[in-house]
């Protein structure tokens, strides 16, 4: 197991690219949301793999994110990243990395790409308070 002050290694970039299209297809799958912005703690398996805890930062309304948190999963599971175990926190090398807001052609693509790998664009039926 890798020790917890090893720093971590990942590509704080790509990685936030990655939670970008993720937070893209949230937003698409989930528009009765209030608006929101994806952060995730990322934790670092140093074998080129990664496992991650989705969740919103806006604070207020933090224990309400379940539906946008699945939905990340999902998605982030068709990039190749993994859901974290429990009690990663205290195991891994983590990095807090919030989304990067993408372009419109960006957010098109990253819609292509998730529905390529089979997800559905299932709209929620919460409605936005």
């Amino acid at each position: 197991m890798v020790s917890r002050n090893e720093p971590f290694t990942g590509d704080r970039r790509r990685i936030a690219d990655d939670l970008g299209m993720v937070w893209a297809w949230c937003e698409h799958i989930h528009p009765d949301l209030r608006p929101f912005t994806l952060v995730a703690g990322v934790f670092d398996l140093q074998d080129g793999r990664f496992g991650v805890e989705p969740g919103i930062e806006e604070t207020e309304w933090y224990f309400e994110c379940g539906v946008v948190r699945v939905a990340a999963l999902e998605a982030l599971g068709t990039l190749g990243y993994l859901e974290a175990p429990a009690r990663w926190y205290a195991r891994y090398p983590t990095a807090f990395i919030f989304a990067r807001r993408l372009s419109a052609h960006e957010t098109l693509r990253a819609f292509a790409r998730f529905q390529s790998r089979g997800l559905v664009a299932q709209r929620s039926c919460r409605r936005r308070e």
